[in-house]
């Protein structure tokens, strides 16, 4: 009796010694996770910060070219009645403000070309994806083509759900470009068959793909 007590106590005790070095193994393996993924953060927030810097001295070119236009930018975009031409670049008016923009001698980013399509938007995620940077420039033509059609439509579009088989409902991103480049990655991007709902909260604009 006493041998097969003595048996079954080191028999628990080389159980209890393996189950503690699997946990400590487990909460060393939980200490590694998470010190990479506070670097992966760190990395991300720096990254970030970066971009929100490029974003703003960009914004303040565009703001400060606008002061220089005679209407300004500003002013241009304000302007009711655009005609809603094939292309932004068929009205003389708006290609002469799209002329007073330079380009910088070292620029090598994305350029755009008449008429912009899908297929421009297509190669700007692509270029996005390589960390390209697109000239305020285009950025301009960009944005005053999407108001001018924009303009056209009403603020509220009834969705017809009849002939559709599935529609993609996003969140807030919060301006977050790697998490929209993936969802057009994994779902395909924004179609006539394939509609997109971005949800940005009140008080702000919700697209339709």
């Amino acid at each position: 009796m006493y041998q097969q007590s003595s048996s079954s106590s080191s028999s628990f005790g080389s159980a209890a010694t393996k189950i503690q070095g699997a946990f400590r193994n487990h909460l060393a393996r939980l200490r590694l996770k998470n010190e990479v993924t506070w670097k992966i953060h760190e990395k991300l927030e720096y990254s970030n910060e970066q971009t929100e810097t490029k974003l703003s001295d960009m914004f303040k070119k565009l703001m400060k070219a606008s002061d220089i236009l005679s209407p300004s930018v500003t002013k241009l975009l304000q302007k009711p009645g655009l005609p809603l031409g094939n292309t932004l670049f068929e009205t003389k008016y708006t290609i002469n403000r799209f002329n007073l923009f330079l380009f910088e001698a070292n620029y090598r980013g994305p350029r755009i070309e008449s008429p912009i399509k899908r297929s421009v938007f297509v190669d700007l995620i692509e270029a996005f994806q390589k960390g390209e940077i697109l000239h305020e420039k285009y950025v301009y033509v960009i944005v005053h083509q999407a108001r001018v059609i924009l303009k056209t439509l009403p603020n509220v579009n009834h969705i017809n759900l009849t002939n559709l088989h599935h529609i993609f409902i996003i969140g807030d991103l919060h301006e977050q470009l790697p998490d929209l480049l993936h969802i057009f990655n994994v779902n395909g991007l924004p179609a006539t068959d394939n509609p997109y709902i971005f949800n940005h909260g009140r008080r702000k604009i919700s697209f339709v793909g």
